[in-house]
């Protein structure tokens, strides 16, 4: 009985030993992780918050990243100064030879015309000049089948100037005088109204879209709450003439018992910018 005890005591110290043993070895081999400095902290969470959706991070020091931009228009309204008309004339004839004279015949007749009217040389233009085939087309039987045929029946030339106008008082009167010299064959296709330097007033645009940028650009930052900052980007986008234009596309008649009448009204002239705006 004795020996038995024995025996148990000294398997329960055994036991008891490796056991021991086990835990140390797991409670010797921790995992050290090492803590972030509060420096590293803060830049992480200060960049992690303006990632967009891409992963990068915007550079908000940089001023052309974010700021107001407006567009603003100047425009004024002048009257004219020179006309522009497109004149010509349009011949058809069975051969190219005798369209081609009876077109160059009439066109130099136009141009005689526009001269004694005192409009200058260097203000008369060829803008156009063509000679295309004319056909007819009719149904024909070929092989007991109908089938279609084309068939050449002469030529059209065409021959159109561009002709500035600079005295407007007379417009009417070289529109007469042009569409008589012509006869049938005169085409007035167009007349439309500029100004002959737009240049003269481009300062005064300027002025003028400039002072509304500003304006909407002080109005947005008052809605916003902001404070507006100088000017980052300033841009012109350019321009433009609004003009009277009329496309007759008629025939000249030489019978007419009337004279023309033209008025070229008033022209408005714009000019737009780009401004983009810091903000402070």
């Amino acid at each position: 009985m004795n020996k038995k005890l024995n025996l148990l005591l000294l398997l329960s110290g055994v036991l008891f030993t490796l056991v021991g043993c086990e835990s140390e070895d797991v409670t010797s081999t921790k995992i050290e992780t090492p803590a972030f400095s509060g420096t590293l902290t803060n830049q992480f969470s200060t960049n992690s918050s303006v990632l967009n959706r891409n992963g990068f991070s915007p550079d908000l020091s940089s001023n052309t990243s974010h700021g107001i931009s407006v567009s603003g228009q100047g425009s004024k309204m002048v009257e004219p100064d020179l006309a522009l008309l497109n004149v010509g004339v349009e011949v058809f004839a069975e051969t190219v030879t005798l369209a081609r004279n009876t077109a160059a015949k009439s066109i130099e007749d136009i141009e005689s015309s526009l001269f004694k009217n005192k409009v200058s040389q260097i203000d008369v233009q060829t803008n156009r000049f063509d000679i295309s085939p004319r056909y007819d087309y009719e149904e024909i039987t070929m092989n007991g089948r109908r089938i279609g045929s084309q068939i050449l029946v002469g030529y059209t030339v065409t021959n159109s100037l561009k002709v500035k106008i600079r005295n407007l008082d007379k417009v009417g009167k070289i529109i007469d005088d042009a569409s008589n010299a012509g006869g049938d064959f005169t085409r007035i296709n167009s007349i439309s109204f500029s100004v002959d330097d737009p240049s003269s007033h481009q300062s005064e645009l300027r002025e003028l879209a400039i002072q509304e940028a500003l304006e909407k650009a002080s109005h947005y930052a008052d809605l916003t709450g902001i404070i507006l900052g100088p000017v980052l980007l300033l841009s012109e986008a350019g321009s433009s003439v609004s003009s009277t234009f009329e496309n007759y596309g008629m025939r000249a008649m030489a019978s007419a018992p009337y004279s023309t009448s033209i008025s070229g009204g008033e022209l408005e002239l714009s000019l737009t910018v780009n401004v983009m705006f810091g903000i402070q």
